[in-house]
C-alpha cells in the first residue's frame, strides 16, 4: 500500500528520464532504481521486470506450464467492456492449459490514471491438481483489503477455464503481513519467487496433486527476506547493465581486430 530476456543498457528516456536497463518488453528507468532504494511503492515496471527475470530463470523447467504475467494484463483483463474482448485478450495466454499462473493485483479504480492505486497483492490461477478442479488463490499482505479487486479478476477469468472449472473458487492463501504503507509490491515478488521455487521442487520431484506452496510461502517469505528483496532487486539490475556493457566492449573489440 501506498500513500494517497535480453538486457541493454543506458539510453536517454522520456522526460529526461534516463533509461537504466532493457530487459525483454520492460524498459526501467533510472526513477526506478531510486524506488527500489526506498522506502518507496513499487511501480508496474519494477513488478514487470522481476517477473519477467523469474520467468525466463525458470524457463525450461515448465514445459509451458507456468505463466507469470506482467501487471498490465491482469489489470486490462478486468477493466474490458465485455466477455468478447476478455476472450479475445487472453486467447494467446492459453490460460486453460496452464498448470499456474501469477497474476498481480492492483486496486486502481480509474484506469485513465497511469500508475493509480494504493495496494499490490497476487492472485494465482492453481490448476496444479488437475484442470478439471482448479481455485484462485489470493496472497494480500493487508490481509483481505485487494479482496473486491482480485475478485472481479477471478470472475473475469472463470467463463475462460474449461467446464466444471467454471466454477473455480476463490480462496485466501497465508501471506505475512506487511509492518508499513509501502511494501505490498515487494512482498508480491517475494511471493511470486517462493512460488516459483515450490514448482520447481514440484515437479523435480515429480509429486502429483495435493501439494501446495502454502508452507514454501510461510518458510520463504517475511519481513526480513522482504526487506532484502530491495537490494537483491538493485544487484540484480546492476549485474544485467553491466553483462550488457561488457557485450558491448567485446563487440567493438572483434570489430576493430575485423578492421
Amino acid at each position: 500500500m501506498r500513500p494517497a530476456g535480453a538486457a541493454s543498457a543506458s539510453t536517454a528516456g522520456e522526460d529526461g528520464n534516463e533509461r537504466a536497463l532493457s530487459y525483454g518488453d520492460v524498459v526501467l528507468l533510472r526513477s526506478d532504481l531510486s524506488i527500489l532504494r526506498g522506502p518507496h511503492f513499487l511501480n508496474d515496471r519494477i513488478i514487470a521486470f522481476y517477473l519477467a527475470h523469474l520467468s525466463a530463470a525458470f524457463e525450461g523447467d515448465d514445459d509451458g506450464d507456468l505463466l507469470l504475467l506482467p501487471p498490465s494484463i491482469p489489470y486490462l483483463l478486468s477493466n474490458l467492456p465485455d466477455p468478447d474482448s476478455v476472450a479475445a485478450v487472453a486467447e494467446p495466454l492459453r490460460l486453460a492449459s496452464r498448470s499456474l499462473v501469477l497474476l498481480p493485483v492492483n486496486d486502481n479504480p480509474d484506469a485513465s490514471v497511469a500508475e493509480g492505486g494504493s495496494h499490490w497483492t497476487l492472485l494465482v490461477l492453481d490448476a496444479t491438481n488437475g484442470a478439471s478442479c482448479p481455485r484462485f488463490v489470493h496472497h494480500d499482505s493487508l490481509g483481505v483489503l485487494n479482496f473486491d479487486a482480485a475478485r472481479q479478476l477471478a470472475a473475469v477469468l472463470r467463463p475462460l477455464l474449461p467446464g466444471a472449472a467454471n466454477g473455480a473458487p476463490l480462496v485466501e492463501g497465508p501471506t505475512p503481513m506487511q509492518a508499513n504503507g509501502h511494501d505490498c509490491g515487494v512482498y508480491v515478488i517475494a511471493l511470486a519467487r517462493a512460488i516459483c521455487n515450490w514448482w520447481r521442487d514440484r515437479r523435480g520431484q515429480q509429486q502429483e496433486g495435493g501439494a501446495d506452496w502454502f508452507d514454501t510461502v510461510r518458510k520463504e517469505v517475511d519481513a526480513e527476506s522482504v526487506k532484502a528483496m530491495r537490494a537483491e532487486q538493485l544487484h540484480l539490475i546492476a549485474r544485467l547493465i553491466q553483462d550488457k556493457e561488457d557485450e558491448k566492449k567485446n563487440k567493438a573489440g572483434e570489430g576493430r581486430k575485423e578492421d
